[in-house]
């Protein structure tokens, strides 16, 4: 019986005006081989017992058993209609078992926003495997976006949480967990002079092209690099605009000018690209893995439980 079918059946139970326990009567009556032994198993009274069966068998429209002295046996119908009793009574403890597991976190799906340039990075993935191991039957939906576009959706309710840059920590509307920091640096073409000679200072860099992300994009991010380029006396001659931090590097392989990016590029970047420090480039960017505060789901709780360091609570079957 499938569960579609298990479906229809307490349906149309429900129209017959079937309970359970005359299922389970049924079923008692069947394997005991008799009224008598089954009400004592059942320990209801023996006429009650029957009274029921017969209600069973009117609803129905069939009958269930051939009675005699010596107990009851199944008439065909019986038997078929045995068979898909205990299938439903079978698909009963799957449910129980499935709704325990999701009061305890451990069934059910999240839906996950991630930056693409930090979905590869070993802070989320080393903790999404133990999450795997832990609660294998949680299924993780993952969605690339920007932070900001993150934060949307998770407000609006489409995603359960996401790991995110630049979160405005006065607004409570939020609740998350610090996963990693990552510092900015100048990204340059390998053949670039600031490959082996990096710059001291951004003001050096005034008469460079450069590739920065667009600021419809993720308005904090291109704010905070734009301001610390303002602080140190450069202003950006911006040349080309690129989606995220892998569409810029992707534009500084092909030689469309310099960028700016977090160090944890260092590990994905073209190959023909080079990450170097700048003496007075000091932005240091937060990803954390932010959800609703009044998002309730016991699946969540055990995701943010292992990015806190706490493991998650003893799996129930």
């Amino acid at each position: 019986m499938s569960y579609n079918s298990l479906l229809v059946y307490f349906h149309a139970c429900r129209v017959w005006n079937v309970e359970l326990r005359h299922l389970r009567y049924f079923i008692a009556v069947a394997e005991c081989r008799g009224f008598v032994r089954a009400s004592a198993s059942l320990h209801i009274a023996q006429p009650a017992l029957s009274r029921q069966v017969r209600d069973l068998e009117q609803e129905l429209g069939v009958t269930l058993f051939e009675r005699s002295r010596r107990g009851a046996s199944l008439t065909f119908p019986g038997e078929c209609f045995l068979q898909d009793a205990r299938h439903m009574f079978d698909y009963l403890e799957q449910a129980k078992s499935r709704a325990r597991r999701a009061q305890g976190g451990f069934a059910g799906a999240l839906s996950i926003g991630m930056v693409e340039s930090f979905t590869w990075h070993e802070a989320i993935t080393r903790a999404l495997r133990k999450f795997r191991r832990q609660c294998p039957d949680i299924v993780l939906n993952v969605a690339l976006m920007s932070s900001p576009e993150q934060l949307a959706a998770i407000q609006d309710g489409h995603l359960s949480a996401g790991f995110l840059f630049h979160r405005e920590p006065e607004d409570d509307t939020f609740d998350g967990i610090e996963v990693l920091k990552t510092k900015s640096m100048l990204a340059v073409p390998a053949n670039s002079p600031y490959a082996t000679r990096p710059p001291s200072r951004l003001a050096d860099l005034r008469d460079q092209d450069f590739v920065f992300v667009q600021r419809a994009k993720n308005p904090p991010y291109y704010d905070r690099i734009i301001h610390a380029c303002h602080s140190a006396g450069l202003t950006p001659k911006i040349v080309q605009s690129g989606t995220d931090d892998s569409s810029n590097l992707s534009l500084v392989a092909a030689g469309m000018g310099l960028t700016i990016a977090p160090d944890a590029a260092k590990s994905r970047k073209p190959k023909n690209v080079v990450l170097v420090p700048v003496g007075d480039l000091h932005v240091v960017s937060t990803m954390e893995l932010v959800w609703r505060r009044d998002n309730r789901l016991p699946a969540l709780k055990n995701l943010a439980q292992i990015f806190r360091g706490k493991g998650t609570p003893k799996r129930l079957r």
